[in-house]
């Protein structure tokens, strides 16, 4: 199959890898002409593209003649241009649709939830707080509408990889707010196979979410993992009404696309 994924970076990039040696044909978006030559070098096709190119251009014509498009694009930073964010997001989903693509995957985030408490589920009720989460919300259901049962989205907790690991930005910090909710944590690999598996069975249709099974402390866990990264260990305020925030239950999408996770405690990360 060929499969278009647009955003090859932290994720994208491995996932690409991944599909490619699956025996997919590939074509992966960057906005570098270095990272181009790479994902050359690599064996899949490297398309220059920024989010909001014409879609008459030639990349983006290249781009829908896949049958399978991925959407990896997170907005980036706090400062996000929303508006624009989910003007061009949405209309490159719609183009997709027009010019042939049959099925979608897009790549979404548990900050949906916002400040629910508790285990929350697939079926949960979203309530979205940021601007970045209430962008995904809106792209969500622009991509139910125009796939419907041909799209999926898959919303992840925090992301964690070999070189990428939530401790080194909270190390050494003072007054952190929050010790006592709940971590949500999920390693790239397990994003990858589940992603792999959607494409493999034909798993479309469905709202997944992914995370670690095992939730510790923000407090218990980041001084653990700062100690085992030799790093200094962050200070949390105590709270005089500690909440324990939200747990993201993945059992129903582990078991749906019959995956076992490699990283099923937030502990195995760093081993």
């Amino acid at each position: 199959m060929q499969i278009s994924i647009v955003g090859c970076g932290w994720l994208g990039q491995p996932l690409a890898q991944q599909l490619y040696q699956c025996g997919h044909s590939i074509v992966a978006t960057t906005r570098s002409e270095e990272k181009r030559f790479v994902f050359q070098q690599q064996g899949f096709q490297g398309l220059i593209y920024h989010l909001g190119d014409a879609c008459q251009s030639d990349s983006f014509s290249l781009l829908v003649q896949s049958s399978l498009l991925i959407v990896n694009l997170p907005p980036g930073g706090r400062q996000i241009q929303a508006a624009s964010y989910i003007k061009n997001i949405c209309q490159l989903i719609t183009q997709a649709r027009l010019q042939g693509v049959s099925k979608l995957i897009f790549i979404s985030t548990t900050a949906v939830y916002g400040e629910l408490e508790g285990e929350l589920n697939e079926r949960s009720c979203i309530a979205p707080v940021t601007e970045s989460a209430k962008a995904h919300k809106i792209i969500e259901q622009h991509v139910v509408a125009e796939f419907a049962q041909q799209a999926c989205i898959l919303r992840l907790a925090g992301l964690v990889g070999q070189d990428r690991h939530p401790a080194k930005y909270l190390a050494g910090r003072h007054d952190i707010a929050l010790g006592s909710q709940h971590v949500n944590l999920v390693h790239q690999q397990d994003v990858i196979q589940a992603i792999e598996s959607i494409i493999r069975n034909e798993a479309y249709g469905h709202i997944y979410h992914l995370c670690a099974h095992d939730h510790p402390s923000r407090r218990d866990y980041y001084h653990w993992a700062c100690a085992k990264l030799a790093l200094p260990l962050p200070e949390f305020i105590e709270e005089l009404h500690p909440s324990t925030g939200k747990q993201i239950n993945a059992s129903w999408t582990c078991q749906t696309l019959g995956i076992v996770l490699n990283y099923p405690s937030p502990y195995d990360m760093l081993n």
